[in-house]
């Protein structure tokens, strides 16, 4: 007589290394109903899905009472997922918002307190739910930040390939001649590549307005280094379709649902 078949477990997905830490295989195949860690923790407001990526890696991040170390790992909706001390449920998508915040200028775009010198977000914004900025604003700048706890939203908003644009007015410590602008439109090399400006034109006050669609740090200030020219002020007008209007410094107000759907909708075309 035959022995029987041994049972197949009912998740052959999860397996323990040697060192005690879970981790999923090649040649594993993933439940169709389950989230992977890192998009979970992104869709629960931890932080990017990149930066959760890591911390996953880094042995953050428990499923289960169980460390997990790949940021693949399948999580089933039964699933107890903890960082930080705490349990985390990631908000299904009618919860999802986004808030704009008027970011006065020594204010670090970051909603975690202690972890860099000054005045954070977190100091401006309260809110029941764990939010995370959409791209960064530097402590020198002032203007327009969006904050929201959908991580999908935020990786659309932040990839390059979307070329998301972004507005800024500025005040240069000289006035730019013509010729000048035609070069800005033209494109300014800054570091190995050149910086794709939309638009720029003069405005009141001896001020220039600058349409981008990049996000490196602090590039719209390395830009009129390029021509040398001082930034003294730099205020962001505009992310999208999202306009910062007559909000006050320091004032925030949650996007109505029609600016959020437009925010979803914006740059239909582009494709990863």
């Amino acid at each position: 007589m035959s022995l029987p078949k041994p049972k197949i477990p009912t998740n052959p997905d999860r397996l323990t290394s040697s060192a005690g830490k879970a981790s999923a295989t090649a040649e594993t195949t993933y439940p169709k109903d389950a989230t992977r860690l890192a998009k979970y923790l992104a869709a629960a407001g931890v932080a990017s899905r990149r930066h959760c990526e890591d911390l996953v890696r880094a042995g953050d991040v428990s499923v289960n009472a169980r460390i997990i170390i790949d940021p693949a790992y399948p999580v089933m909706q039964s699933d107890i997922v903890r960082y930080g001390g705490r349990t985390l449920v990631p908000p299904s998508a009618e919860k999802h918002y986004v808030i704009m915040l008027h970011k006065p200028v020594g204010v670090i775009s970051t909603m975690s307190p202690g972890m860099e010198r000054g005045y954070c977000l977190s100091d401006l914004v309260s809110t029941p739910d764990r939010l995370h900025p959409i791209g960064r604003l530097d402590q020198d700048s002032s203007g327009l930040i969006l904050m929201t706890n959908d991580g999908a939203l935020t990786l659309r908003l932040t990839h390059p390939s979307h070329e998301i644009e972004k507005e800024y007015v500025v005040r240069l410590n000289r006035i730019l001649q013509p010729g000048e602008y035609d070069k800005i439109a033209r494109g300014v090399q800054v570091d190995d590549r050149v910086v794709a400006v939309s638009q720029v034109v003069p405005v009141r006050g001896g001020k220039v307005s600058i349409v981008i669609h990049e996000g490196r740090n602090r590039i719209v200030r390395r830009l009129f280094g390029a021509l040398n020219c001082n930034v003294l002020e730099l205020k962001r007008v505009r992310i999208g379709p999202i306009t910062l209007g007559k909000l006050g410094v320091g004032k925030w107000r949650k996007l109505t649902s029609l600016e959020y759907s437009q925010l979803q909708g914006v740059n239909d075309d582009k494709t990863h």
